[in-house]
């Protein structure tokens, strides 16, 4: 029974997992997306990976060597793009030359957190983020906005499998004609019996009406 149990719960995390989509930033200066406003959308339960800059030849010039400290922080200090807390510091791409390759930090985007120090986000608002080049002294600032977004619905198809009750462009739709009344002929038959009589019997006496 626990074996059961346990094996539906990864399924259940599983199938959560996939429906949840990932989004990359890879947080350099050679990103041509810094050069504008950065912004992506995401849905709640979905997830932000930053991939910090990575050097595989550690020739690099020191000066050349990209690190950043990133920040969570409100729409004031993302648009003066300064930070005015520690306590906003989210993560540190301090170690380019990896040899397991690049730094990644991961953010997951959910509406409740258990940890103390864990962000919590609301569908419908929005979240920036800045860096701080660590490599030099300047003024250099990259930012991203993130826009938590609702799901859309898709809204129930109507008429898709009866093509008549479309009406045709241009033209105002005519009601059915009217059903007219069959007039019957009148014919009195005397049946002595409801099975003594055939076909040609009946046919025989309604011609002599």
């Amino acid at each position: 029974m626990e074996r059961s149990g346990c094996c539906l719960l990864l399924l259940l995390h599983w199938g959560w997992a996939a429906a949840a989509d990932v989004h990359t930033v890879y947080w350099n200066s050679t990103n041509r997306r810094f050069w504008d406003d950065y912004t992506i959308q995401v849905q709640l339960n979905d997830y932000l990976d930053i991939v910090c800059p990575h050097y595989e030849d550690d020739r690099v010039a020191g000066t050349a060597v990209e690190k950043y400290t990133l920040f969570l922080v409100d729409h004031e200090e993302y648009v003066t793009c300064k930070p005015v807390s520690k306590n906003q510091v989210c993560w540190e791409c301090s170690n380019p030359f990896n040899l397991n390759g690049p730094e990644k930090f991961r953010e997951k985007f959910q509406k409740f957190t258990a940890f103390s120090r864990g962000k919590e986000f609301k569908e419908g608002h929005s979240y920036y983020y800045i860096s701080k080049p660590v490599h030099h002294h300047g003024e250099s600032c990259m930012k991203l906005k993130v826009q938590v977004v609702g799901k859309t619905t898709q809204q129930p198809a109507t008429n898709v499998h009866n093509a008549g009750a479309r009406p045709v462009a241009g033209k105002t739709p005519q009601p059915p004609p009217p059903i007219r009344p069959v007039l019957l002929r009148h014919c009195s038959l005397s049946l002595p019996r409801p099975c003594s009589l055939t076909p040609s019997d009946i046919r025989s006496r309604c011609r002599s009406w």
